[in-house]
């Protein structure tokens, strides 16, 4: 039920929320080339509602976001989200602690603007105390009048930088060839700069001429320049704030304006943009920039580009190199009987799955989490029958959790359902396939240890007669009695070890070259069984609209003829009953294919019921029985 490989490339996808740049070639050219599908929201960020429709429609693998809101529903609702990558450094616009349980990556680039924001601290400082904006205006009003009013020497300012992160540090840097006394407080006290004098936030308030916020916007953090804290502002300090909006209150900051509390305050961002208040970016004492200092056409290109990387490697199963988080493992696509996470062991990916006791379905439908032990013996044992390269790596297992751990199975392997449904058919894979299932029935049939091992038939029971023989017969009074007798006529043929799952989704290959996934269904019983669920799953990828059905014919028959090569004797009628019952389940049970929209389901519904009620003489008349629709 579950692919354990990395994620494929194929079908997954990319979207952004919003992107303030006038083109999209970069992100285009990186996604094509990584196989990935890109969509591309609208330039301007669009509210969180917004945003939530534009990843309920497209259901991605993973969410570039610049400033839009990336809400917790918004995180909730892709089937397969593996990351959301941010464009940019903060994260307060992504709901972090909800990618988090979901098991999805949040990163960012920490340092691609590095130069660029702390270049524009230093401007925005330079600006105020040379005049340059007021000077400016004041020339192309009033003409050519010079005016020395307000300003200063910045070699005689006392400037604080409160954070010294990577952009605080380059400031710091930048501020003492001036000339300029430099204050800074950070609870991390890594990379000082040796002139700089590291103080505490009273200092600061009693001697600085200049504060420059350089700090992460965190529950902590909002509102941190408040009416408090510019009270106790003794030499009514220029504030400059080139970080993130929501560190001061803007109340506040105006009132300690008009009061003369501050000389003045130059701001990139502002609470509330891309609206901020009128009165605080009109005020005269103010310099204003439109959330830019990160800005330059090195910077954004940079930006751009490595945060698809981010993408590009956590959908091709990497880790991240810059996460902002630690997901509580990454889910695999695909199973409804168990949770299944990748996570990052101490030799590698891991593969962790845990049984869950209700499947991942609409309807009610149980099972005894015990099953995990099953899955580990008969791993075990199909390693033994088929070789191990043919299986999963069981490194551990801890039966009273009902989980265990797997090695994560090489990335060449690609999932045979996704490409089936892509036209991407190989008829080897099929015959390979035939050959090992016929391998593994013909080897165990006189093995009575397994026999021993594997004669419970609960888990068959509760996963494969209840819901896809007794539930469809219940709902089928035509049919009900013929479906009870195939049931059970079934279950007193009990001659080999049976996988109970095998099926294309089930199987990663390379050509020739196949891994055999999910046991947690196997026992001992009538390997008819295991063919028909195969067949059944063929047969209905054969009659899809999409479908290539003379590649799908050929691949059906180099199934059968691969086991019939190494099989035993089972191709016959009592087979042909079970794929129509199998066949009628996928169309109207409680797990249907997730591709029945594309199936003329009446035409395949009077195909099973012709092959569980007339079955021919031979399983092949069924592959050309019809053209799709």
């Amino acid at each position: 039920m579950i692919a354990l490989t990395r994620p494929s490339t194929r079908g997954r996808s990319v979207v952004l929320t919003d992107h303030p740049w006038p083109d999209l070639d970069i992100e285009l050219r990186m996604f094509g080339d990584a196989g990935f599908a890109f969509n591309a929201g609208p330039a301007a960020a669009g509210t969180s509602a917004e945003v939530e429709q534009l990843v309920r429609d497209k259901n991605p693998a993973a969410i570039l976001t610049c400033w839009a809101q990336v809400s917790k529903l918004a995180i909730s609702t892709p089937t397969h989200l593996a990351i959301i990558a941010r464009l940019g450094v903060g994260v307060d616009n992504i709901a972090v602690d909800a990618a988090t349980a979901r098991g999805a990556w949040v990163t960012n680039v920490p340092d691609y603007c590095t130069s660029e924001v702390s270049d524009h601290a230093v401007a925005l400082l330079l600006a105020h105390f040379r005049g340059i904006a007021r000077l400016d205006a004041k020339v192309k009003t009033d003409g050519w009048r010079p005016d020395s009013q307000g300003l200063e020497r910045i070699g005689d300012l006392t400037v604080a930088v409160i954070g010294l992160g990577r952009i605080g540090q380059q400031t710091a840097r930048k501020l003492v060839p001036f000339g300029c006394r430099v204050l800074a407080h950070a609870r991390r006290t890594t990379n000082v700069p040796a002139e700089v004098i590291l103080t505490d936030l009273a200092q600061i308030q009693a001697e600085a001429d200049v504060i420059i916020l350089h700090l992460p916007l965190t529950a902590e953090t909002r509102s941190f320049i408040n009416a408090a804290f510019l009270r106790d502002c003794r030499r009514h300090p220029l504030l400059i704030n080139v970080s993130r909006g929501g560190l001061i209150d803007n109340g506040s900051l105006l009132d300690a304006l008009d009061a003369g509390q501050l000389r003045g305050a130059a701001l990139d961002v502002i609470d509330g943009e891309p609206a901020p208040p009128l009165p605080l970016i009109r005020h005269q004492s103010v310099i204003v920039t439109p959330h830019i200092a990160f800005a330059s056409g090195a910077s954004i290109a940079e930006l751009r580009r490595r945060a698809c990387e981010e993408v590009i490697r956590v959908l091709s199963g990497e880790k991240p190199h810059h996460p902002c988080n630690q997901p509580v493992g990454i889910p695999l696509d695909g199973g409804v009987a168990s949770d299944i996470r990748v996570i990052e062991g101490p030799h590698g990916p891991e593969v962790i799955k845990r049984a869950l006791p209700k499947l991942k379905v609409a309807a009610d439908w149980f099972s005894d989490p015990s099953r995990s032990s099953i899955e580990v013996a008969a791993i075990a044992a199909y390693s033994e029958l088929i070789g191990p390269e043919h299986v999963p790596q069981v490194l551990w297992s801890r039966p009273h959790e009902h989980v265990f751990g797997m090695r994560l199975v090489n990335a060449r392997f690609r999932n045979w359902k996704e490409d089936l449904l892509a036209g991407h058919i190989d008829a080897r894979t099929a015959a390979r396939a035939g050959e090992l299932l016929g391998q593994a029935h013909t080897r165990s049939a006189d093995s009575m240890e397994l026999r021993s091992l594997f004669e419970d038939t609960t888990y068959f029971e509760q996963l494969r007669i209840e819901p896809f023989f007794s539930r469809v017969a219940a709902s089928e009074p035509t049919l009900r009695d013929a479906i009870t007798r195939i049931a059970s006529e079934m279950a007193n043929r009990k001659t080999a070890l049976v996988h109970g799952d095998f099926s294309p989704k089930n199987i990663l290959q390379d050509g020739v070259d196949i891994v055999i996934l999910d046991f947690e269904v196997a026992h001992w019983g009538d390997p008819r069984f295991d063919i028909a669920f195969c067949l059944s799953h063929l047969i209905l990828k054969a009659n899809r609209r999409q479908a290539v059905p003379q590649a799908m014919r050929q691949a059906i028959l180099g199934f059968m003829a691969g086991y019939r090569a190494q099989g035993p004797a089972v191709l016959d009628q009592c087979l042909i009953r079970i794929t129509g019952c199998l066949l009628l389940a996928r169309l109207e049970g409680p797990s249907p294919v997730d591709y029945l929209a594309d199936i003329d389901v009446p035409g395949m519904r009077l195909l099973a019921t012709e092959m569980i009620t007339q079955p021919a003489s031979s399983i092949e008349t069924y592959v050309s029985h019809r053209e799709p629709a």
